[in-house]
């Protein structure tokens, strides 16, 4: 639907230029500001399709963190050094990196903060509200 309206516009102005009826600079300033207005509109569907239910109620159960949200850094790297014998530094375990972040400290909307469980699955805890990437 709304690519459909953007299309129609787009040709239409096209039209326009091609019939010499308007200048290729105004053209293209129409067609923005019908792009802002056509945003616009997205961000009202999306924000009216958002959810009202409170997301955050099951992060709520116990939470036992190194840092407390707005204690210490947001992010928390983790790695290993292992030095093996003869010198070289080259060991499997040295290529794994953790990178875990408590996702309330990232202020994220509900509907973001939604997606973004639904798009990282297993690497989030909801416990611990955490979201932890491996990295090997």
């Amino acid at each position: 639907e709304i690519k459909k309206k953007v299309e129609s516009k787009y040709y239409e102005l096209c039209d326009m230029c091609e019939r010499g009826e308007i200048e290729p600079v105004d053209a293209y300033e129409q067609f923005k500001e019908f792009e802002d207005q056509i945003v616009q509109e997205c961000a009202d569907i999306m924000a009216a399709e958002q959810p009202t239910e409170d997301i955050g109620k099951e992060s709520d159960r116990s939470k036992t963190l190194d840092d407390p949200p707005g204690e210490g850094p947001i992010l928390r790297w983790e790695t290993r050094v292992v030095f093996g014998p003869g010198g070289d530094a080259y060991h499997p375990k040295n290529r794994k990196v953790k990178l875990s972040v408590t996702v309330k400290e990232l202020g994220l909307s509900k509907y973001a903060y939604r997606r973004l469980r639904e798009v990282v699955g297993k690497r989030y805890h909801p416990g611990k509200d955490e979201l932890t990437i491996t990295s090997e």
